[in-house]
């Protein structure tokens, strides 16, 4: 946004070298415009407001392989794909889309529903091994289902702050998980 501050290439520059006050403002950059554009394509607040946390999650995540001179394309780009997804799973569970995940597939046979209790045993005890912080937020965020905001401020922290551990977190889960399968 012109003559408004640092540029978004500035913020995300500051970010990757540690600062993480330019996080904190292309958030508050970019989160009014998001939102509003998911609750026009999901007709829905709460969840354009889940959609939004997974377009933050999915740009951290990638920010790195962004021409940040494009970033705000790049994050509509990433919200309107969290959208569609969203309205895909939507489709499928329309009541209630956590709770849909929450239930065992009844296609699962029984030993296939065995096998899915012991990956979810694994997953958990492998969770135990993660840093407090990015543990509670994990723990928060999947097995409580709040928001991120309510994960911030419930631990007392900035909301980039949540994110960053979330995405850390499931980046050092992903490793455990592949070292503990081999």
């Amino acid at each position: 946004m012109p003559g408004t501050g640092p540029t978004d290439a500035e913020l995300v520059k500051r970010f990757q070298t540690g600062d993480g006050t330019g996080l904190d403002l292309l958030f508050e950059r970019y989160e009014t415009p998001l939102f509003q554009f998911l609750v026009g394509m999901l007709r829905d607040h709460h969840l354009a407001e889940d959609t939004l946390q997974e377009t933050f999650i999915r740009a951290l995540e990638r920010l790195d392989g962004v021409d940040a001179e494009h970033l705000r394309g790049w994050l509509f780009t990433v919200a309107y794909h969290q959208a569609m997804l969203a309205k895909r799973k939507h489709k499928h569970c329309p009541a209630a889309i956590a709770d849909c995940h929450d239930q065992p597939d009844p296609i699962l046979q029984p030993d296939g529903q065995a096998m899915a209790r012991e990956d979810a045993g694994r997953l958990r005890k492998l969770l135990e091994s993660l840093p407090s912080g990015q543990r509670e937020v994990i723990r928060q965020r999947v097995y409580e289902g709040k928001r991120f905001r309510e994960i911030a401020t419930h631990l007392n922290c900035p909301l980039n702050t949540a994110l960053a551990r979330m995405h850390e977190g499931l980046k050092r889960l992903r490793v455990l998980w592949e070292h503990d399968h081999v």
